[in-house]
């Protein structure tokens, strides 16, 4: 019987598309061998220029400008409780994060909750140091907090406040966020987006009733810059390793407090570290986080919801609150 071959050049255009097809996995297919990151958005900060408040009322145009933008998105995120354009920035890139795969996003209930509960409040006084202790309280890795730093139209170069008929504008958004690390209350990454849209849709000072978000031109903006960090965000976090905390242990398992809504499966390793003493800035009285000594290894055994139950491999002693990371 004479045997099958396949052409040279056939072979090669094979072996071409096998590896075309293999480099389109997206970001988040290739990190899901791992846990899903849990990550949370503070509300970010408004200090573009031209807004205080965003109090409503009438006559002056860029207050009620503002409002209407806050409402349409409102009608975009029904029950988000948006009332500034931070907000609604931070919601739609928690909205955008969540779509990628990678993270197992805390809902914003619970941590409104935990910064009430620290006096933190949302305006402003949310930095690296308080968002790391809110988000050690609520278990999750990482926290994004960012300021909205330009948000607005301009005729020429010059912003304007009130655009009559025929004029031009161009609207411009740029987003400032910081990724802070829960463990250790460092910023992992500053990162900054830009979006501007030209002559394509509708001024945000001239909005009727029926406008939606994506209509105006600075919601084209904004959508571009929180695409823009959506990426960011994404590709940055893929160069974290991945932590989370014993919740309980005994001589011969421990559980995690990730499970299968994080990716947990069974048969993963993990090392565990055991937390030390504080280290604090004697200048600054700045936590930089604390010492941590190698414990031992854990192999996940069986996964529930939201924690998972993992065999002792090697070592002893581990403990409520050790940390634990994925073995390479």
């Amino acid at each position: 019987m004479r045997s099958f071959r396949l052409p040279i050049r056939l072979l090669v255009m094979l072996s071409i598309f096998a590896i075309l097809f293999a480099g389109m996995a997206s970001p988040s297919e290739a990190r899901m061998k791992g846990p899903k990151y849990r990550l949370a958005v503070v509300e970010f900060r408004d200090e573009f220029s031209g807004v205080a408040t965003t109090a409503g009322g009438t006559a002056n145009y860029w207050h009620d400008a503002i409002n209407a933008f806050t409402n349409m998105v409102n009608k975009s995120y029904p029950g988000s409780g948006v009332k500034t354009v931070g907000a609604g920035a931070a919601k739609m890139l928690e909205t955008e994060l969540a779509k990628t795969g990678m993270f197992d996003m805390y809902t914003r209930a619970e941590m409104d909750k935990v910064l009430k509960e620290q006096a933190l409040g949302q305006t402003g006084m949310v930095t690296a140091q308080s968002a790391a202790k809110t988000g050690q309280l609520i278990g999750v890795n990482t926290i994004a907090i960012g300021t909205i730093t330009e948000f607005g139209e301009k005729v020429d170069g010059v912003n304007v406040f009130f655009l009559a008929g025929g004029k031009k504008s161009t609207a411009r958004v740029v987003i400032d966020v910081q990724l802070v690390d829960t463990t250790t209350g460092r910023i992992i990454k500053a990162l900054s987006a830009t979006g501007e849209e030209g002559n394509v849709g509708i001024s945000l000072f001239v909005v009727s009733g029926g406008t939606s978000l994506d209509d105006t031109k600075v919601g084209k903006a904004l959508r571009k810059a929180i695409k823009k960090l959506t990426a960011d965000v994404s590709a940055e976090m893929q160069n974290v390793p991945w932590s989370g905390r014993i919740v309980k242990a005994d001589a011969r398992e421990v559980y995690i407090n990730a499970g299968a809504a994080s990716n947990m499966q069974s048969g993963m390793k993990f090392l565990v570290y055991s937390a030390g003493e504080e280290l604090v800035d004697p200048e600054t009285g700045e936590s930089l986080g604390k010492e941590e000594s190698l414990a031992g290894e854990v192999m996940v055994t069986s996964v529930l919801e939201k924690v998972s139950k993992a065999a002792i491999v090697s070592g002893m002693g581990f403990s409520k609150g050790d940390v634990v990371r994925m073995k390479e």
